[in-house]
């Protein structure tokens, strides 16, 4: 009979799963996207890697199925979903630290962000401290990938940022991320994502940043059909599990779990490259414009913030440390 690690169903309260979490189903595996999607083979990586190696059960609930990223954070605090794959602009709220990332090109290829997320690397290790000291309900098991991010627009396409001058845009909730393009000329409103379509389509805004995979996974080419290739991020993602979960675990579980979760983000960083080469070859035939943008120009615009807001998270030293690493 397998053992189960995760919550029980939405019918049971919160003090019965306390009670009797050794009774639990499933590991509850919770992601707002979509396939195809570089989180969701990530976290069929990780469901193969436990099943083979434990008897846990784990469940991918894709799509926002259990909640937005924030509302999945809350419910991991109280034990009713286990671990989440996604971006970590979304857990800012919680860990404001995580908003380091949502700097625009701060990675110069794709070997310095593999040098970056190394589960060995000192930036690991900072993530890893910050997010225990936070004290918020969460285990950091791995930094991810999830390919790089792109414009995307309703209205007509973007190649310089005078094109985004008051131009309503979708942002993460990250103070950084609508700082940056907020200096763009972008009036910036914080959505959760997966309200994005029906906003783009009622006009709430009119563009957003994503990565490839997600614009095409979530069908949003449908009402934002102009694609600039800003390439201004390497989608950083996590991959963290409820500390009332991670607290159940042996040490043999944990380090299952733990290499479980490292070699589902290394997969999830690589098949974010792959999606980033295979899907923007077929957005033409989805209808889709494709522009090539002014990469200079928008780097003007963005280079400075990277001192500015390291220094006023209190990192500047991370900064140099992942600049170090490229």
């Amino acid at each position: 009979m397998k053992r189960i690690l995760a919550c029980s169903t939405g019918l049971l309260g919160g003090a019965v799963l306390a009670a009797s979490a050794a009774t639990a189903q499933e590991i509850r595996v919770a992601t707002v996207v979509s396939a195809p999607h570089p989180w969701i083979d990530a976290a069929e990586v990780f469901k193969e890697e436990v099943e083979a190696h434990t008897d846990y059960t784990v469940e991918i609930y894709p799509g926002g199925q259990l909640g937005d990223d924030e509302t999945v954070v809350d419910e991991m605090r109280i034990g009713t979903v286990d671990v989440t794959i996604g971006g970590v602009g979304n857990i800012s709220p919680f860990v404001p630290e995580f908003e380091f990332f949502a700097l625009s090109y701060l990675f110069a290829d794709m070997d310095g962000f593999r040098a970056v997320t190394d589960r060995e690397s000192e930036v690991f290790a900072f993530f890893h401290d910050v997010v225990a000291e936070a004290d918020v309900g969460l285990e950091l098991l791995a930094l991810t990938g999830g390919g790089t991010r792109n414009l995307s627009t309703a209205e007509g396409p973007v190649t310089h940022p005078d094109d985004l001058d008051g131009v309503r845009m979708r942002t993460t909730g990250a103070q950084l991320d609508q700082d940056t393009w907020g200096a763009l000329g972008a009036v910036t409103t914080s959505l959760p994502w997966t309200e994005l379509y029906s906003a783009v389509q009622t006009g709430v805004v009119s563009a957003f940043e994503s990565t490839i995979s997600g614009y095409v996974g979530s069908n949003l080419f449908e009402v934002a059909p102009y694609h600039s290739k800003t390439e201004h991020q390497v989608m950083m993602s996590h991959i963290s599990m409820a500390s009332l979960r991670w607290d159940q675990l042996s040490e043999d579980e944990r380090e299952v779990i733990v290499r479980a979760a490292d070699m589902a983000g290394r997969h999830g960083t690589e098949m974010g490259v792959q999606y980033d080469a295979e899907l923007i070859e077929e957005l033409a035939d989805r209808g889709v414009t494709v522009s090539e943008v002014d990469a200079e120009a928008f780097m003007a615009a963005t280079g400075a913030l990277h001192e500015e807001y390291a220094a006023e998270l209190g990192l500047s030293d991370l900064l140099e440390t992942v600049r170090a690493l490229q």
